[in-house]
């Protein structure tokens, strides 16, 4: 009988509790199951920037998650010292079931900012809009360290060929701390200048992904560094756009694409030219101008007479050519523009609108008349 009464006494007292389990367990919402997560480079940063300094990297970023059952709206807030400001490439998304989205981050640290140590953070909070305004539900967050220095230096690194010319590449300067690395600027121009704080660094161009040059360096304070990383690749050496009119309208006729290929790398089995055009900022026409099979190894010099489909309408015209390889955009030449006028006419260039065959049919008239006239009066005087 003692054993049964303390069964009994178990199940009066536990079964209540089991209960209230299960009904807990049930109205757990679904973002328990999954929710927002939050991941990326970010928190890994040791940002140390001295004042009027921005960086901006596509290697630095957090990757949003929406591991939930059902869609949300994202928001991106940021905590950081009077003085920064965190950009940010999105901070106001939706997010379906399911999805993930990556967010860039950059710092810039204004001259109002003061020198210390701080952190800086990004939370990503989701919400639903309701009768009752916006409800936030839960968020997810990442902070990174942030050094303001007050003393700074100046890098200036650039992609060149051997002879010395620019070549259009991605450059990357990270600073280095003991054995870690960090991002500290970017470009994909070829050309780089940043404000640093004194320290260690190392740049390096990349062409298709592909590391052609490296150098580290030290750099002190006050002390402007340039730097010129040499790299043998296929690149476009001279691009130009050269107007040709009609001698009888004076319209804009042809746009004469002229271009030099140089090839310091290796041979292809095949290359492509694709010229790219915009007006006005539009949707780019793409024309392809050759295929090189093989694409050798040295210069070669091409051109093409470009006409838009449509015909020449008053705009700015945009050209940028690009080098494909194995299917894949290799290189890119600057940008050109061409200003066309009414009608595809030259736009004017100011002076006066001064109509010199009229003029010069004119004068030939009146000296005509003055010798007509001369001539009746010496056959009259004899």
């Amino acid at each position: 009988m003692k054993r049964h009464s303390w069964l009994k006494w178990g199940v009066i007292r536990i079964a209540p509790l089991i209960a209230l389990w299960l009904v807990l367990g049930l109205a757990i919402p679904a973002q328990a199951q999954g929710g927002i997560a939050i991941s990326g480079s970010f928190y890994r940063q040791e940002f140390r920037l001295p004042q009027s300094t921005t960086l901006k990297s596509p290697e630095v970023y957090v990757v949003v998650f929406n591991n939930s059952s059902s869609n949300v709206d994202i928001r991106i807030t940021t905590e950081t010292p009077v003085g920064v400001k965190l950009l940010l490439s999105a901070d106001d998304f939706p997010l379906k079931a399911g999805e993930q989205k990556k967010v860039e981050i950059g710092v810039e640290v204004s001259q109002a900012a003061v020198p210390g140590e701080y952190k800086v953070s990004v939370t990503a909070e989701p919400y639903k809009k309701g009768a009752t305004g916006i409800q936030i539900m839960g968020a997810a967050r990442q902070e990174a360290n942030l050094t303001i220095v007050g003393e700074a230096g100046s890098v200036e690194v650039t992609a060149v060929s051997p002879d010395g010319e620019p070549v259009p590449a991605v450059v990357k300067l990270l600073r280095q701390v003991d054995s870690q690395t960090f991002d500290f600027g970017y470009s994909e121009t070829g050309s780089l200048k940043v404000r640093v704080s004194p320290g260690n660094y190392s740049a390096s161009a990349y062409i298709a992904d592909k590391k052609l040059a490296e150098q580290s360096f030290a750099v002190a304070a006050n002390e402007d560094k340039k730097i010129a990383l040499e790299i043998k690749t296929v690149y476009f050496e001279g691009f130009g756009i050269v107007p040709n009119y009609s001698t009888k309208t004076e319209e804009l006729a042809f746009a004469e694409v002229v271009y030099t290929i140089n090839n310091l790398y290796e041979s292809f089995p095949e290359a492509e030219v694709v010229l790219k055009v915009i007006k006005d900022g539009a949707q780019p026409d793409e024309v392809k101008l050759a295929t090189l099979a093989p694409l050798e190894k040295g210069r070669l010099g091409l051109s093409y007479n470009y006409v838009p489909s449509g015909g020449w309408e008053k705009a700015t015209y945009t050209f940028k050519l690009n080098l494909n390889i194995g299917g894949e955009t290799y290189t890119t030449s600057r940008e050109e523009t061409l200003e066309a006028g009414e009608a595809g006419t030259t736009p004017a260039q100011g002076g006066s609108n001064i109509n010199w065959l009229l003029i010069g049919g004119i004068a030939g008239g009146i000296l005509l008349l003055i010798i007509v006239v001369l001539l009746v009066r010496r056959r009259a005087y004899y």
